[in-house]
């Protein structure tokens, strides 16, 4: 916000406050007024007209008054009242006059209903003025109600009460009660006497339309004025400003306007302006200086970042590997002494049982370097996709009977198939490596004894492979990373793996366009989900998206490129495989 526009929103909210106290004062001021000169009238009225009310012959005839037809009464005593309230009248036209008797409802003497519970105050309408100008707002002779505020403190009190104004539905008014007390002082009947304030109403409203006129006028002058003098007191303001948003992009090239330096009567904004001109040339040189330094700053840091991110890859794989390929290795040294040395005391089902440790051992080796190979044709965008016709639930049964074999007796496999998984196009090699992998994590993080789940689904566009398990989960923090290259979950504990498994799956959903999806809750298991496009002939595979990750739930639309944090694979393989070419020792 600009200081000219602060300049006029304080201006705006100073004079709406000070216009907003001074409308107050004389609104209230003058409210006050006329209503404490309206009171004064109705006060000397009311007193004028109890002095000529007589109270015995109210009384009597509240006692022993009938009703006419119209609700009113013929009492002569009735008539004489009322040609008094209406002496009153005339006197003052703005005052109408009326009077009830209050007490409790069970005493009190009615027409219909009592207005009040048995025991409670209610007051019943005598004679009311209205009843000869206009009958409909008249209250009827002997009609009940119940006992408002006015007649309980005057009853309470023995002395004058005055409301405030009010409208109801027949205008604007203000009231007062005075008590009618018979010879022994008791308070036995209330007189009522209301007068028109409609008229300060119709103040108000003049007050307020007249004030508002002469707000909005005396506002648009004043705002006329305070703009002119802001333009003129913030121009070399203006100037400074824009010459800072320049020098803050970095553009030192600034051209001095003639309001500076042509105006006939330099002030302190023109010495200003000169010394800051000086001030940006220092600056410009200064930071061209820093900016070279930084640059140079930034490239040495990234350079040692890439150095460590390198030698961090290559210490975890070598020492994956070394791991790794250390257990088999002892297990296939281990058989072949026994077998060298007792071979010939075993029985032959000894000796099968070491060469199957055996072969168990070589295949896990040449399973890591499948792996690893796989990984490094990934990075080097050179992973063999051949899409060929397969039918999807033989192919996926055949998957299921050599995981069953790997995992024995240890856990439960159960596999289901929906909708019309027909012939398509995937590519077998990368299809098996996807499910083998998610249904050997799903039973290796998995108790004995509990099922894994394992279910085909197959619509017109899409074939869903989801695995479920009921392991130990994937904790929260750990979700985001899952698929990067050597990252394991923080409760794996001692349980063995490489971490290249999901960064596999990954790269072969991507081969296929496809998407993978997963939900976790850490102690309750796991459920992956991964969905390939269908294709009814050789396709060219597109990506569906990008990764998103929400509330324990997971998912990885890939793409086709290398896989994340495998900086220069190729050159960590072959050093391994140079140092595997060495004699291995004890």
């Amino acid at each position: 916000m600009s200081l000219r526009v602060k300049l006029l929103v304080g201006f705006s909210v100073v004079f709406s406050l000070v216009f907003a106290g001074v409308f107050y004062w004389f609104y209230e001021f003058t409210t006050d007024k006329v209503l404490a000169r309206l009171k004064s009238d109705m006060r000397a009225t009311l007193m004028g007209a109890i002095a000529g009310v007589n109270v015995d012959e109210l009384m009597a005839l509240y006692a022993e008054g009938q009703p006419n037809a119209d609700g009113f009464s013929d009492d002569p005593r009735y008539l004489r009242i009322l040609a008094w309230f209406e002496t009153v009248h005339n006197i003052e036209p703005r005052a109408w006059i009326y009077s009830y008797a209050i007490g409790t409802s069970d005493t009190n003497r009615r027409i219909g209903a009592p207005a009040a519970e048995p025991g409670e105050l209610e007051i019943i309408y005598l004679v009311d003025l209205w009843s000869v100008y206009n009958p409909s707002k008249a209250a009827r002779f002997l009609e009940p109600d119940n006992a408002g505020i006015a007649a309980r403190r005057v009853l309470t009190n023995g002395g004058l009460f005055e409301s405030s104004i009010y409208s109801d539905k027949w205008g604007t008014w203000i009231s007062a009660f005075a008590p009618l007390k018979d010879r022994n002082g008791q308070v036995v009947a209330v007189l009522g006497l209301d007068i028109d304030a409609g008229y300060v109403r119709q103040l108000q409203n003049a007050i307020r339309g007249r004030v508002l006129l002469a707000c909005i006028l005396t506002y648009i002058i004043f705002f006329g004025l305070i703009y002119i003098l802001s333009g003129i007191l913030t121009r070399h303001l203006r100037e400074l400003t824009r010459f800072a948003e320049q020098i803050a992009v970095g553009d030192y090239r600034l051209e001095q306007s003639s309001s500076f330096g042509g105006t006939r009567f330099p002030d302190e904004m023109n010495t200003l302006s000169k010394v800051f001109l000086g001030m940006v040339e220092n600056i410009r040189i200064r930071e061209q200086i820093i900016r070279e330094g930084k640059r140079a700053e930034d490239e040495m840091r990234l350079a040692l970042e890439e150095e460590r991110e390198l030698n961090e890859l290559k210490s975890r794989f070598i020492s994956m590997v070394s791991h790794e390929l250390r257990t088999p290795l002892t297990v296939i040294r281990t058989s072949l002494e026994l077998l060298d040395r007792y071979g010939h005391l075993a029985t032959e089902e000894k000796r099968q049982h070491y060469f199957q440790r055996s072969r168990i051992a070589v295949e896990n080796m040449n399973q890591l370097i499948e792996d690893v190979l796989m990984i490094g044709k990934a990075e080097a965008c050179k992973l063999d996709f051949s899409p060929t016709l397969l039918e999807l639930k033989p192919f996926c049964k055949d998957v299921v009977e050599e995981v069953r074999m790997g995992i024995g007796h240890t856990h439960r496999l159960a596999f289901t198939h929906t909708g019309n998984c027909s012939e398509a196009y995937f590519d077998p090699k990368l299809l098996r490596s996807i499910l083998t992998n998610l249904l050997s994590n799903a039973f290796k993080y998995s108790p004995s004894g509990s099922t894994v789940k394992f279910t085909l689904a197959c619509d017109e566009r899409l074939v869903t492979f989801e695995i479920q398990d009921e392991g130990i989960g994937i904790p929260t923090e750990d979700q985001p990373r899952l698929f990067e290259l050597f990252h394991r979950a923080s409760n794996v504990n001692a349980i063995r793996g490489t971490g290249l498994g999901l960064a596999i799956v990954r790269q072969c959903v991507a081969e296929h366009g496809g998407s993978i999806t997963f939900e976790s809750q850490e102690g309750k298991g796991t459920t992956f989900t991964v969905r390939l496009p269908v294709k009814r002939s050789l396709p060219e595979l597109e990506p569906l998206g990008n990764s998103n990750s929400h509330n324990g739930h997971q998912e990885l639309a890939v793409t086709r490129h290398p896989i994340h944090a495998t900086a220069r694979i190729p050159q960590i393989t072959m050093a391994v495989d140079s140092e595997l070419s060495e004699p291995l020792g004890d």
